[in-house]
């Protein structure tokens, strides 16, 4: 993980963050697993089963037609908590989106990209770099470790999806 959480001088906490996972499966295969917007209930991993700690999952809703841009997924949390996400950019033959989240109390300006590259072995290695503010300058450490757990729970659940199917 390459974290970048230096303050800057506009009184919020720029922070950039990249990370990435090699998952034993086609890049073609983990790139359509990702592009489902709203089938994260596919991949989504429970606290119990090393996925992220906090409020569960409870929903996620497309709002938008499937691989239309821009398209949203609406995240329902067990708190009350909504979190949407869209994606602005798309491009099937690089494997690439670019996404934005909406704005909360504590990160602005939340911008990611996701990409997806192959293997020489057959695999492939998924990517996520991501930047925004802290809306607390002293708070982007805090920021970045927890974008830093989503992105493993990510992982984490690509990885086990794959293996799941590959066992069947």
């Amino acid at each position: 993980m390459e974290i970048d959480g230096s303050p800057d001088h506009s009184g919020s906490g720029r922070v950039a963050l990249h990370d990435s996972i090699e998952i034993s499966a086609p890049a073609q295969q983990v790139w359509e697993l990702i592009c489902d917007w709203a089938g994260m209930s596919r991949w989504w991993l429970p606290a119990e089963e090393g996925g992220l700690q906090g409020p569960r999952l409870i929903s996620c809703e497309l709002v938008g037609a499937p691989g239309s841009v821009p398209r949203t997924r609406r995240m329902v949390l067990s708190d009350g908590g909504v979190v949407e996400e869209t994606i602005f950019y798309q491009n099937d033959e690089t494997r690439r989106i670019h996404y934005i989240k909406a704005d909360n109390q504590h990160v602005i300006g939340y911008v990611a990209t996701t990409y997806v590259d192959d293997l020489a072995d057959g695999g492939c290695v998924v990517h996520i770099a991501s930047t925004f503010d802290a809306t607390q300058p002293d708070a982007s450490s805090a920021a970045a470790a927890w974008f830093a757990d989503i992105y493993r729970s990510m992982f984490a659940g690509y990885s086990r999806y794959f293996t799941r199917q590959s066992a069947h």
